[in-house]
């Protein structure tokens, strides 16, 4: 397995690629450069993942916020599949020591667009073929602000064997054990040929800057 870490105050970066339990795994980055990968013809799952910048409330300026009411859209998962994997999420959290997060379903509806988008374009990668990467998907759903992170996985059957390759990837183990998250939305898609996507997209707390 080869896995670069590079590591500065804005963002944390994964780059690098490594095959667990038989799955191909890519990690993705935000607020840096990366290129997009197109989905393999074979029927391989893939997972990918993406880190949320962090930032203290004193660094956040108006442009990556929007605090309209309820602009957290906390609420129930809209299926059975959205809510299985947000009880494992938060189950694996809760062994960890962590606390569960809230759900959104202002980023479940972000998350939701990006599955779909996913297969409905023929991409794998969490910058889409417009440019627009998950923190400008989840301002673009009416969430709060930008500051978010993301898994994405592609092949997999189950809540279950996602949950599997994410755990085994150390990029993607941390993202989904990120301590300072508060929210999550779940997305799943399934494409014309039975092929299932799932998105888990992660939101820091809402800062208060009074």
């Amino acid at each position: 397995m080869c896995r670069t870490i590079t590591r500065t105050a804005a963002c944390r970066r994964w780059a690098g690629s490594a095959t667990v339990l038989g799955i191909a795994l890519t990690a993705g980055v935000i607020g840096c450069d990366g290129g997009m990968t197109p989905v393999p013809l074979l029927n391989v799952p893939l997972v990918s993942d993406q880190t949320g910048i962090v930032l203290g409330a004193t660094l956040w300026n108006a442009t990556d916020t929007d605090f309209g009411e309820d602009c957290t859209g906390t609420g129930l998962p809209a299926t059975d599949v959205h809510a299985a994997m947000f009880e494992a999420l938060n189950r694996y959290r809760i062994e960890n020591g962590l606390n569960p997060l809230i759900y959104s379903q202002t980023l479940q509806d972000a998350a939701d667009a990006h599955a779909q988008d996913l297969w409905g374009r023929g991409y794998f990668s969490h910058t889409n073929p417009d440019g627009a990467e998950p923190p400008d998907r989840a301002m673009m759903a009416g969430f709060c602000h930008r500051y978010v992170g993301e898994n994405i996985a592609a092949g997999q059957l189950s809540v279950a064997q996602v949950m599997e390759a994410l755990r085994a990837s150390p990029s993607h183990d941390a993202n989904m054990l990120e301590p300072d998250y508060a929210y999550v939305g779940m997305g799943y898609s399934v494409d014309a040929n039975g092929r299932r996507y799932w998105c888990q997209l992660f939101a820091f707390d809402v800062p208060n800057l009074n």
